[in-house]
């Protein structure tokens, strides 16, 4: 992929997000996350979980080169900076502890943090 800026392996297939680093272009210190997601999905066809939106702000808004790399370091430093509580409930996507719907009784579960949802 070399120094080509827009382009981006996940899950093993690469694409060419130049629309998406356009969007960033627009407004590089606080890109429309809004926009990259519809345009993840809609332009790219990637699953509506991909959290490709996330990853690029975590990685100083620039898009990596490999997204599951990217997305692995960024659970690795969301659990890194969590409290350590072993009775606290976490998401099982980005590790945050600030989720709902998480009691005995319920059986779906969302973060607050990703939007991720499981049951």
């Amino acid at each position: 992929m070399g120094k080509n800026k827009y382009y981006c392996k996940i899950d093993g297939k690469i694409y060419n997000l130049k629309k998406i680093q356009d969007i960033i272009d627009e407004n590089p210190e606080h890109p429309d996350i809004a926009k990259i997601y519809i345009a993840a999905v809609e332009e790219y066809h990637l699953p509506t979980n991909t959290m490709l939106d996330s990853v690029i702000t975590f990685n100083n808004n620039e898009i990596p080169a490999d997204y599951n790399e990217a997305l692995k370091r960024m659970q690795e430093y969301n659990q890194a900076s969590l409290p350590k509580s072993p009775l606290k409930p976490c998401c099982p996507r980005c590790g945050s502890t600030n989720i709902r719907g998480h009691r005995p009784w319920s059986a779906h579960s969302a973060c607050n943090h990703c939007g991720y949802t499981w049951w």
